[in-house]
């Protein structure tokens, strides 16, 4: 069985819903990353994974302002947990990341598995450097530079803001 990549349509709401419930449950309303997604999600960079015409994962991407330049907040990614393990993700994050970088974004941001997100060239966000818009666990706050040179950023702390 071969999976196929594509865009999100208006189509696979209800199919992406019923990932993000499987996946992450009813705590997916309390985690503090919503905080930052009070708008629409990045249209070129909202992708699904499909087997046999099923969607069986999704990723989408945000925008947000950190320091006057507006970067991309990757999540959530959610697989059907029966198709888990089996590298959906994997293909998911990898295809996307191909596109974003194609962009004029200077970097990415995820809340997400300290151990998954490394394979992709993501590194811990030091926990001096942002401002999240409350709790996170500071192990799962990850950055990949994307085009950008880091000196075009200020030091110091610099504070993640939804667009």
């Amino acid at each position: 069985m071969s999976a196929k990549i594509r865009l999100q349509q208006a189509k696979d709401k209800a199919a992406i819903d019923g990932l993000m419930a499987a996946s992450f449950g009813d705590g997916r309303f309390q985690r503090s990353v919503r905080h930052l997604r009070p708008g629409s999600a990045i249209t070129e960079l909202c992708f699904v994974i499909e087997q046999d015409d099923i969607v069986i994962g999704s990723l989408r991407y945000w925008p947000v302002m950190i320091a006057g330049h507006t970067c991309l907040l990757l999540g959530p990614l959610a697989i059907d947990p029966v198709c888990k393990g089996q590298g959906f993700g994997k293909q998911l994050v990898s295809h996307s990341l191909a596109i974003a970088e194609k962009l004029s974004y200077p970097l990415v941001l995820v809340s997400g598995e300290p151990d998954y997100y490394p394979r992709f060239g993501f590194v811990p966000a030091r926990s001096d450097e942002f401002l999240w818009p409350g709790f996170v666990e500071a192990e799962r706050l990850q950055i990949k530079w994307l085009a950008a040179d880091k000196a075009t950023f200020p030091k110091g702390i610099k504070a993640i803001l939804p667009i």
